[in-house]
């Protein structure tokens, strides 16, 4: 009896350290991701503080870019240059930089 008895004892020990470390990487976890989050409204804040210096703020994706490229000029319009985002395209026709690029 006192065998069953040590191994409940020893199982609840293991279940409550578990459960501890479990509740730690959560915890770091949360941290982490609040870092992340943080950091992504740093950069977010950053853009648009560039689009308000550099460019227009209240571009319309409706809108048609004239592109000379190598001589050919190409019409699209900027919603279809700034589909894919994070791309170079997306960065340079989102309008943040239209006062640099004229």
């Amino acid at each position: 009896m006192e065998a069953i008895e040590a191994a409940k004892k020893m199982l609840k020990t293991c279940w409550e350290e578990h459960a501890l470390a479990y509740q730690n990487e959560i915890h770091r976890l949360e941290e982490a991701e609040k870092a992340v989050q943080d950091r992504l409204e740093k950069l977010n804040a950053k853009k648009k503080e560039m689009a308000e210096a550099h460019g227009n703020v209240d571009v319309s994706d409706d809108e048609l870019v004239e592109i000379n490229a190598g001589g050919k000029v190409i019409i699209a319009r900027r919603a279809t240059l700034t589909q894919i985002k994070g791309t170079r395209l997306e960065a340079i026709f989102s309008g943040r930089w239209d006062n640099r690029l004229q």
